[in-house]
């Protein structure tokens, strides 16, 4: 078994531990795959499990104090680009793996993002191809031609290696990838764990695009409504303790651990 994270964004600031960890091999992986991959004993590289991954920056509130402008500070908060720095595709081709960087100049030359510039020149130099943008409509266009290639070749190479892939999603999008398919879909939120039927989920999609919705941009509350649950189970809270050890997390929540295994094995018997 394997896990793969399509798409992913983490902070600089908030989650510095994966920062740190990232900064001191020169490479971009979110916080997610690492755990993932731990637990999954995976062997291959990070950057093949989590294909497309950005890191973000707080604005930085100095900045903006220094020239009277928190006015424009509040402004930008809720502004995803100006949170943006840099985003990876990784295109895990036969000849080895490519490296794709899109990067938020307009970022890094206002000052209003915290960054860490010697991290971004080494992820330059360790990159394939370095694309530099401006705005967001840039960064959607890099996106679109890189980001969706990026995750189904990293989808196909992990499929060739394992039987079953456990997919986890990104920021309440439930399709980052419309060409990717799955037997199980489960929807998680607090206290409950939601399992849906998988043939009428893509239905939903292919309903939603027909009618001018990117699958790729949509979020849980979009389809949620129009969906077939199959079953519903209750899942405890956790403490810290759970967290950092595999195995009592697999413990407490057993009862959903149990039910996911079950309709694997169904599915793989209903193949055979």
């Amino acid at each position: 078994m394997a896990a793969f994270k399509p798409r992913s964004g983490h902070s600089l600031w908030y989650q510095r531990d994966a920062f740190l960890k990232c900064q001191e091999e020169g490479r971009l992986f979110c916080e997610d795959i690492v755990k993932l991959s731990e637990v999954s004993r995976s062997v291959l590289p990070l950057e093949v499990l989590n294909p497309v991954d950005a890191s973000m920056g707080p604005l930085d509130s100095r900045s903006f104090l220094q020239q009277n402008a928190v006015e424009r500070l509040y402004l930008l908060q809720s502004n995803a680009f100006s949170h943006f720095v840099v985003e990876r595709y990784t295109l895990c081709r036969e000849s080895g793996m490519e490296s794709i960087l899109c990067v938020n100049e307009e970022a890094i030359r206002s000052g209003s993002t915290m960054l860490d510039t010697n991290y971004l020149l080494n992820l330059k130099r360790n990159a394939s191809k370095v694309i530099s943008i401006r705005g967001l409509g840039e960064w959607n266009r890099i996106l679109s031609k890189f980001g969706s290639l990026a995750m189904r070749i990293g989808y196909q190479r992990v499929s060739e290696r394992f039987n079953c892939v456990v997919v986890e999603g990104f920021n309440d999008a439930v399709c980052p990838e419309p060409t990717l398919r799955h037997d199980v879909i489960i929807g998680v939120a607090p206290g409950v764990a939601v399992f849906y039927d998988a043939e009428r989920f893509y239905n939903v999609l292919e309903t939603m695009s027909e009618l001018g919705r990117d699958p790729a941009a949509l979020r849980a509350e979009d389809v949620a409504r129009f969906l077939k649950e199959a079953e519903i189970l209750p899942i405890p809270p956790v403490q810290q303790e759970c967290l950092r050890d595999c195995d009592k997390l697999s413990k407490r929540l057993n009862n959903l651990v149990s039910t996911t295994l079950h309709d694997i094995r169904g599915l793989e018997s209903s193949k055979s």
